[in-house]
């Protein structure tokens, strides 16, 4: 939950009088058209992972060697849950490491870009050959450390990169690339028929879009903390508290709890296709997912964009987050009560626009509410943890539920739930319009 495009603008931005002024000295006052181009295409990259190995390949990986519908979800869940137990401990740290790191070759994002790149592809390949559902576990929970560094890293690009002003357009433009790269890996992955193969062209993928991206922007090493006083260094340690930074934990709250109830639903759709709209073969029900992620990506893809184009012209940022977050309500609601196949590509059509809105404009508000830009990495990965942490709860919890009973009814009460919690979340948030 991994890590920019108009010509340079020399006007300074207009103070905006509606949060904390994160910018550091050197932030930039524009874009480079480079950046436009590069930044959203390694994003596409980092979520072609993301969608073709936790939506489909896992799930291949363990029907093929679980038998029974209700066990192999279990067993789906049991793996999801301990790789994000990896993640939320990894992302943090990865962050902080590239918050800290003071090489001059390629500067302390890119270098974690370049190199865990190298060793997520390496790792994905080898994620292939596991033949027991314990290794493909605990493999998939090593993966987490690379992968999250490689995201984190991408991730803080956004504030350090970008200047406020154009981070909602930007946004919207990484929202849109993170869709494309969800329905790429799920692609790629659902349409191979050779769990080899479909993991070979997801790290392929991958591989190329982060090294061109480490290789051809700029950055630079991060500060020298030894020329700061005592207290500035250690007060520039501290994870900002609920009482120092309340918006940073409401816009976490918020996160935490819209990717709770959409985990629960999406982790599980091969199994939901297969066994509760009831297509009942793997295979077809893999086609269809393709076929519904298509439809999906389309409606994100526009609504990213015009989310993020629009929240950015009228500057709000919370108005638009929490909208996004109720739209998965109904969605929800025809998975309840319309369990058809007609059902499942109109709740589609609507978390696919959803998700794009919310994609565009919830990283922008993330921005605005860090307590210190220097520390982006650390923070935007403890961000993370709400990524990773409902990935630990969602699957645990909804896979032992379908697990006991068979009945994938509950994961549409979490979905419906958690979201209307997330969205009343986002009116604590003070600071930000």
């Amino acid at each position: 939950m991994a890590s920019t495009l108009p010509p340079p603008d020399p006007t300074p931005p207009a103070p905006t009088g509606d949060g904390p002024d994160t910018a550091s000295p050197d932030m930039p006052t524009a874009v480079g058209g480079w950046l436009w181009v590069i930044y959203p295409l390694a994003m596409v990259g980092m979520s072609t992972v993301w969608g073709g190995v936790m939506q489909v390949l896992l799930g291949k990986q363990i029907a093929a060697l679980v038998p029974g519908p209700a066990a192999s979800a279990a067993a789906l869940g049991l793996a999801l849950s301990v790789s994000a137990v990896s993640s939320v401990v990894s992302q943090p740290i990865a962050g902080r490491l590239s918050d800290r790191t003071r090489t001059r070759f390629l500067g302390r994002r890119n270098v974690w870009i370049f190199g865990a790149g190298i060793v997520s592809a390496l790792g994905l390949i080898a994620m292939s050959q596991l033949t027991s559902t314990i290794a493909i576990a605990v493999v998939w929970a090593v993966m987490m450390w690379p992968l999250n560094a490689t995201q984190a890293s991408l991730t803080a690009v956004l504030p350090e990169r970008v200047p406020e002003r154009l981070r909602g357009s930007m946004s919207g433009v990484l929202g849109a690339a993170g869709i494309i790269g969800g329905y790429a890996g799920v692609a790629l992955a659902g349409l191979s028929q050779d769990i080899f193969m479909g993991y070979l062209l997801v790290a392929g993928l991958f591989l190329l879009l982060t090294q061109i991206f480490a290789l051809t922007t700029k950055d630079r090493p991060a500060p020298d903390l030894r020329a700061m006083p005592q207290s500035e260094r250690k007060a520039a340690g501290k994870i900002p508290g609920p009482r120092s930074a309340p918006d940073y934990w409401w816009a976490f709250a918020g996160r935490f709890l819209l990717i709770l109830g959409n985990f629960s639903l999406s982790s599980f759709q091969l199994y939901i296709l297969r066994d509760y709209i009831g297509i009942g073969d793997i295979g077809r029900a893999g086609t269809t997912l393709v076929a519904l992620s298509g439809v999906s990506t389309l409606l994100s893809l526009a609504f990213a964009v015009l989310g993020g184009w629009i929240s950015d012209k009228a500057g709000r940022l919370r108005l638009f987050v929490g909208l996004s977050t109720l739209m998965f309500v109904p969605a929800g609601l025809i998975y309840l009560f319309v369990p058809t196949l007609a059902g499942a590509w109109v709740a589609t059509a609507i978390t696919g626009a959803a998700f794009g809105m919310y994609m565009a404009v919830d990283q922008a508000l993330i921005t605005r509410v860090l307590p210190n830009v220097d520390n982006a990495g650390r923070d935007l990965g403890v961000m993370n943890i709400a990524n990773a942490g409902p990935q630990i709860i969602a699957p645990s919890l909804a896979g032992a539920v379908v697990g006991a009973t068979g009945d994938y009814r509950l994961v549409f009460v979490m979905l419906i739930v958690c979201t209307v919690l997330g969205a009343l979340s986002v009116r604590f948030i003070k600071g930000v319009r």
